[in-house]
């Protein structure tokens, strides 16, 4: 993960030295802040999580950026004790603001890497009935993904919805499968006000 993270960080560097910088912008700004988790299966119920964002305004009304951001959903679904892990996604993305007033409507797009945790459950049934135990326990590792988003930026607040796709994933049984979710963000940008 630690060479994906390298060379993401390397791309964006590159993208950002090969740009003209924004004239009324400053360069550089970092969004950070909090968001609800919402889950498309329904092996998991609804979660929180952060993430941090640091940018680079190639022009007045385009930013690109890197995305860290880590969510963990609960459990909800027909058997007992099942305990589901975060999601971490480390992704390059862009965005590009329709306006230049002081309430800027955005859309955008992230691509990269989703790093799954492991989901263990086990099943129990009455101890006076037949003897019935499951236990499993699966680890979904690194998986490719892509969240397209819309939003506003008022000032320095930022309020967005993202929808994260990640592919890939195949555990055998259909509701553990789908490990998309909808974000909703608030947070804040630090840097990148006007000059």
């Amino acid at each position: 993960m630690k060479k994906i993270l390298l060379i993401l960080v390397v791309a964006l560097a590159t993208m950002s030295n090969s740009f003209a910088q924004s004239s009324d912008y400053k360069a550089f700004k970092v969004d950070v802040g909090g968001l609800y988790a919402i889950p498309a299966g329904e092996a998991a119920g609804a979660g929180a999580g952060f993430y941090l964002e640091p940018k680079y305004n190639v022009t007045n009304n385009i930013a690109v950026g890197l995305k860290m951001e880590w969510a963990v959903m609960g459990a909800s679904s027909d058997f007992d004790n099942v305990s589901i892990s975060a999601i971490g996604s480390y992704q390059l993305t862009g965005d590009y603001y329709f306006t230049e007033n002081k309430v800027r409507p955005f859309a955008g797009l992230g691509v990269g890497i989703y790093s799954l945790g492991s989901v263990d459950f086990d099943v129990e049934v009455d101890p006076f009935a037949e003897d019935f135990a499951v236990e499993e326990s699966f680890d979904f590792g690194s998986k490719f993904g892509f969240a397209p988003r819309v939003g506003l930026l008022m000032g320095h607040f930022r309020a967005a919805l993202e929808y994260n796709v990640i592919t890939g994933v195949d555990t055998g049984f259909e509701d553990f499968d789908n490990k998309n979710y909808l974000s909703i963000k608030l947070g804040f940008e630090i840097g990148g006000g006007k000059k």
